[in-house]
């Protein structure tokens, strides 16, 4: 009986080794060729030289062979991401997964992403067509020569995804371009609330128009002049904050070529950088929240229908038919059915980029800026010649009545757009005698505007925390940014904590763990690491404090409470008006004791002991290929024969390789590293104008898409520990050289 069971194990050994020898032979084939050489659709010779860190630098004899090659490389490290993003365009992704994408994909339909694009690609004048044509090809010749060696995600889901073309760009744009709009869903809320509630001017003033409201994600940047700077020349630094995702957001390339020579982050499925420099200029840009959606009622108007087929994996396809009118296509929220206008339903979309990554100068940079539709942004910019600006661009209603916080009436002539700001009147400056440029999502425009603003800009706390850093030093050097970039101190949550404190302290103590959440609190310094647990405490008690608000204003459980911002709170609790709370130390008191009811669940009696970190914490799965593993309804089929063999022989689990995290997590909604469970940096950027390679960057995990290649989580450490990674310019270190010649 024991030889039976030798023969049997040893059978079995066999067959794992040769199941996992066939798996590594499988994935080996998903990874991108990135040594020898190859043919492709160019004029001439080119290389793609890839750093130590999965950079590709790119050199090629022409803008558009380069353009190509970026497009090659994309889909080489990113293909899945780009179309996984636009089937969530374009409201295709049911049909991979099934019913549960539906509603996502009814809310891209309603939006007509993919109506747009297709119009968009149209309207392209021949440098843009250019650029997007060339891109195209790119990822073309990438998949018609890979079809045996498409991404694991693809492979999982069994299908056949079809070739890349220029409305797939514009999808990808426009992806973007809807995620950073919401206003609409936040007018529509406070509709509701206001039509539940019997104080309608309290509820106006938790919402006020030019103020904004608290909203996810926000972005940093900033630029100091030579005169801050101890090369005496400028320093920029920008992080934007989007959802994590994996693989990360942004990609980072290197394209030269004639005039061109541009490094720094894409956006894979689109040509171009976005942030980055080129030989003489830096650029980082912020989200600039004007409001560029209103929501009708009363529009009885209708200009067509749109016939939309949602088709479902495992399910009969969804018929929808989506009206449209003047103001753009109908809406259904809460019940009640909007019209919705928004400024990507304008018309043409000019590609911006491609002037800006040949930009020379502030001139050239102004004039690429002045194509750009949107969605709004602050852009910071720095140059070799010394020079630092700031230009808020974008189109942004002109609106005759400043109120748009809620829905309009279409019958009203004056509650329609009377065009778009014209871009000369935009919100400007260039080389302030401060010699700083902070851009953090705030409201940059004057008091004095002569055009009605209206946005969700959000509270100055982090805008204001950098200016201080900044101050603390007469001169810095780039490696420095990283400091501020990474900075956690919360001025709210500080301020909070001290006036729960201060109200704590007025009453008499009934509850020993009330007593020791005070002690905690007195005497934090504000900053959200983890191991503490005041941060935690703070951000319990906020949340109640903020319940409690709304609970004063309706009687009905809407949860609006994330939407008003901690500076109304703040404006409240300093100024203490009688008309929200009889006794606002009771109100303090109590959110604290309902906190720590709460926090107790979590982690324990004493809340001494609590840490921020683990109540607070990211992790980044790869959505494929991590529910493949652990849900097997999302997929058809087990998704390849390598999980099975790694969990029967209890090798590494495989959520090593499609997972960041769990990780505990420092930081929050107000500081300068502007975190949440879902949001954060998802790139961070330095540039040094006296020396390029000494600019510096991080990614949330790697340039690879690909769960298995040694670039998919590379920088993660660098990441989550803030430590800034050299961006080579000049001096490239080559790990691999693929050698391109033409077909």
């Amino acid at each position: 009986m024991r030889r039976v069971f030798k023969y049997t194990n040893a059978i079995a050994a066999i067959l794992a080794i040769v199941a996992i020898g066939l798996t590594y032979q499988f994935i080996r084939r998903t990874m991108p060729e990135t040594s020898g050489e190859l043919a492709a659709s160019i004029s001439k010779p080119a290389t793609i030289t890839r750093d130590q860190r999965g950079i590709p630098h790119i050199e090629a004899a022409t803008i558009e062979d380069a353009i190509y090659l970026q497009g090659f490389v994309h889909a080489q490290d990113r293909f899945w991401q780009m179309e996984a993003t636009r089937r969530i365009a374009a409201g295709e992704m049911a049909e991979l997964v099934g019913p549960a994408a539906v509603e996502s994909d009814l809310g891209a339909r309603q939006h007509r992403l993919r109506r747009l694009a297709n119009s968009m690609a149209e309207t392209l004048d021949a440098a843009d067509r250019t650029w997007f044509t060339a891109y195209a090809r790119g990822v073309n010749d990438w998949l018609l020569s890979h079809q045996d060696g498409l991404p694991l995600e693809i492979r999982a889901l069994n299908y056949t995804p079809r070739q890349w073309n220029i409305s797939d760009s514009m999808l990808l744009v426009l992806h973007m371009y809807r995620q950073l709009s919401t206003s609409w869903t936040i007018e529509s809320d406070q509709q509701l609330l206001l039509s539940r509630s019997p104080d309608k001017e309290k509820i106006r003033s938790l919402f006020p128009t030019r103020s904004g409201t608290e909203i996810l994600p926000g972005s940093n940047a900033w630029a100091i002049s030579g005169t801050r700077t101890q090369s005496g020349k400028p320093i920029l630094a920008g992080d934007p904050h989007l959802q994590q995702s994996w693989p990360s957001t942004f990609y980072i390339n290197h394209m030269k070529a004639e005039n061109l020579d541009v490094i720094g982050g894409s956006l894979p499925g689109a040509p171009g950088v976005v942030i980055g420099h080129n030989q003489k200029i830096a650029w980082s840009m912020t989200t600039l929240h004007f409001d560029v959606q209103d929501l009708y009622f009363n529009e009885t108007n209708l200009t067509g229908v749109d016939h939309e087929t949602i088709l479902v994996k495992g399910a009969k396809p969804v018929e929808v038919n989506i009206q449209i009118t003047p103001h753009g296509p109908v809406i259904d929220r809460h019940g009640t059915r909007y019209a919705l206008q928004w400024s990507a339903f304008a018309g043409k979309y000019p590609f911006a980029f491609a002037q800006l990554n040949l930009a020379q100068n502030w001139q050239q940079f102004r004039a690429a800026l002045s194509r750009f539709p949107g969605p709004g942004h602050n852009f910071i910019y720095a140059d070799t010649d010394g020079n630092i600006g700031y230009q808020a661009a974008g189109n942004m209603p002109i609106r005759k009545i400043a109120e748009s916080g809620i829905p309009l009436d279409a019958r009203n002539p004056d509650n329609q757009w009377q065009g778009f700001i014209p871009f000369d009147e935009l919100p400007s400056s260039f080389n302030p005698k401060g010699g700083v440029l902070i851009s953090a999502n705030e409201n940059p425009f004057p008091k004095d505007y002569k055009y009605n603003v209206a946005g969700i800009f959000t509270p100055p706390y982090r805008q204001r925390q950098i200016a201080n850093l900044l101050a603390t030093k007469p001169k810095w050097q780039p490696s420095e940014m990283a400091a501020i970039q990474k900075d956690v101190y919360s001025a709210f949550h500080h301020f909070f904590a001290q006036q729960l404190v201060k109200a704590g302290k007025s009453r008499k103590a009934t509850r020993e763990d009330f007593t020791a959440a005070l002690e905690v609190l007195d005497g934090w310094n504000g900053q959200m690491e983890t191991g503490l647990a005041a941060p935690m405490i703070s951000v319990l008690a906020y949340e109640e404090f903020k319940r409690s608000i709304m609970r004063s204003v309706t009687t009905v459980p809407i949860n609006f409470d994330s939407h008003f911002a901690p500076s109304i709170v703040e404006n409240m609790l300093r100024t203490r008006p009688k008309n929200w709370f009889a006794d606002y130390d009771q109100a303090l008191i109590q959110s604290l004791l309902d906190a720590l009811d709460a926090g107790i669940k979590q982690q324990g009696k004493n809340p001494k002991f609590w840490d921020y970190g683990r109540f607070n914490r990211i992790v980044i799965p790869n959505l494929v290929l991590s529910e493949a593993v652990t849900v097997g309804k999302f997929i058809a089929k087990p998704w390849m024969p390598f999980a099975s063999a790694i969990r029967t022989l209890r090798l590494p689990l495989v959520d090593n390789y499609v997972q960041a995290g769990p990780a505990p997590l420092s930081g929050g909604v107000q500081t300068i590293k502007q975190v949440s469970s879902r949001v954060g940096p998802a790139f961070r950027f330095v540039a040094d104008t006296a020396d390029w390679d000494n600019s510096a960057f991080t990614l949330t995990l790697g340039q690879s898409g690909h769960a298995f290649s040694s670039h998919s989580k590379d920088y993660w450490e660098s990441y989550y520990n803030g430590t800034p990674i050299l961006l080579p310019y000049k001096k490239i270190e080559a790990e691999a050289v693929l050698r391109l010649r033409p077909r």
